[in-house]
């Protein structure tokens, strides 16, 4: 059975005690386990770690939790090289009081491996269970509904460059689309995804961004050389520039009034670890009165481009050059 149809009404599923999932797409696997969490106690369990005794002793130690158990066994191929013996496993089985077990296998099997031991009688035992991606036809539906959901409305030609260039890796296209939704407008153009999203290009605006935030005034200027000699708008990069130094001004601020950092990224929306790491590390080399003077400077530039029509590729060169070197200074 895929994997995405069995975890439908998971809620009401009566789950047998052990089963076996190929995992063929690791964004597939992650939606399941993140969905297990939601319902049960679920713990992550590793097979080169494991052999017969550890894995009886962690199931058996945690049966005084209440709540449901679920155990995920990731590279469960390595623990099945140690353990053979089908009626092992048929003892385990029988010994799980309120508690399921599933092996993860990072490759499809064929139908000799599902015929010898000890996945045929896992199999007469429990659930074979595939996480497969979905077509590009689902996986288009997919990402769509997601901006829909978050009120935003990509171009279609957009969609498509974008589907493209993470080569509809799920995985991938969750990130990509995290970042659409945080910095992007409500309408989401091919500039947007071109100047945001990952692609061939030497470097993304990200790399930009990280380069100005950590002060390294070379490789500024080398990701924003590369950015510009592809095509990358420099208005477009120029406000994902802005976006950061108005999050980050909040968050300096929330801080010093009392805030715990970690709900004050909570209220901006910051939630992916890389991100708040990011965040962490640009607030301890600006400070609440930096960031203030960021913005001012920022706004002079977004002045001097709109009423004196200076060149915006020129500009913001000169500006990240001025404005670090007189940090550096």
């Amino acid at each position: 059975m895929n994997l995405l149809e069995y975890q439908k009404n998971l809620e009401s599923r009566e789950i047998k005690p052990l089963n076996v999932i190929q995992a063929q797409d690791e964004y597939v696997l992650k939606a399941f386990i993140d969905k297990l969490s939601s319902l049960y106690h679920v713990k992550i369990l590793w097979g080169d770690e494991l052999d017969r005794q550890s894995l009886l002793s962690i199931t058996e130690s945690e049966m005084f939790i209440k709540k449901k158990r679920v155990f995920v066994v990731k590279n469960a191929e390595e623990l099945f090289k140690k353990i053979k013996d089908s009626k092992y496993f048929t003892s385990l089985a029988k010994k799980l009081n309120n508690s399921s077990i599933f092996f993860v296998i990072s490759e499809k099997l064929s139908k000799q491996q599902l015929e010898k031991e000890p996945l045929k009688t896992l199999l007469s035992i429990g659930d074979l269970l595939e996480a497969k991606s979905p077509d590009k036809k689902k996986i288009r539906e997919l990402v769509k509904n997601r901006f829909v959901k978050e009120g935003k409305k990509i171009d279609e030609q957009a969609l498509d460059y974008l589907l493209e260039i993470t080569s509809y890796n799920l995985m991938e296209l969750k990130n990509e689309v995290d970042k659409l939704i945080l910095y992007a407008d409500e309408r989401i153009t091919l500039e947007d995804v071109k100047a945001i999203c990952i692609s061939n290009v030497e470097y993304t605006v990200f790399d930009f961004i990280d380069a100005f935030y950590t002060k390294d005034l070379g490789k500024s200027l080398d990701t924003l050389s590369s950015l510009v000699r592809w095509g990358v708008p420099a208005l477009q990069i120029q406000a994902v520039l802005v976006n950061y130094a108005l999050k980050l001004f909040v968050c300096a601020y929330l801080v010093e009034n009392g805030y715990d950092r970690d709900k004050a990224f909570s209220e901006l929306g910051i939630t992916n670890p890389y991100l708040k790491h990011s965040f962490k590390t640009y607030l301890e080399k600006f400070k609440l009165k930096d960031l203030k003077n960021l913005i001012h400077r920022l706004h002079l530039l977004d002045l001097s481009e709109k009423v004196y029509f200076s060149d915006p590729q020129e500009s913001l060169k000169d500006f990240v050059i001025e404005y670090l070197s007189y940090e550096r200074s």
